[in-house]
């Protein structure tokens, strides 16, 4: 019984080392999936968005034309996939809602600033979804370096 006393102590260490290196290995990997995941969610958000910067920026029909074609690719489709399976519910759930509205332009409905307001709500969701979770700052903040009158376009932005 003495030896039990003994090795009780031992036992419980190693038992409660253990749990703790498989706790924290566990834990480590989740940590870099994560990660990675935010890195790959990161490229897709830029790549995605490039082709709206260039839209809002550079008015000429060129340009545009050049753009719209751009966003109807096979390999835009491809890339918006894979935002919606990496990003986070909010970016997803604001660039299903940018897109609801771009459709409704399409049919004649809204109003000409309801993109440019959906689109400032993606940039935020995404500003978000990579670490600055408490921003202050407003869609409306967020295309001031795009739109140069965006202070003169309607309050609502």
């Amino acid at each position: 019984m003495d030896w039990l006393s003994n090795l009780a102590p031992v036992l419980l260490t190693l038992i409660g080392g253990g749990a703790g290196w498989l706790l924290k290995s566990k834990l480590e990997a989740k940590r870099r999936v994560e990660e990675s995941l935010q890195e790959e969610a990161a490229q897709i958000y830029l790549e995605i968005l490039l082709p709206f910067a260039t839209l809002f920026s550079d008015l000429s029909p060129k340009s545009q034309a050049e753009t719209l074609k751009k966003i109807k690719s096979r390999e835009y489709r491809e890339k918006s996939f894979k935002l919606v399976l990496v990003g986070s519910d909010e970016v997803v759930s604001s660039w299903n809602s940018m897109w609801s509205t771009i459709y409704a332009a399409e049919r004649g409905e809204g109003k000409s600033t309801d993109i440019l307001i959906e689109f400032g709500n993606v940039l935020l969701a995404i500003r978000r979804s990579l670490g600055n979770s408490s921003t202050s700052m407003s869609n409306k903040d967020l295309l001031k370096w795009l739109i140069k009158d965006i202070d003169t376009v309607e309050s609502n932005v």
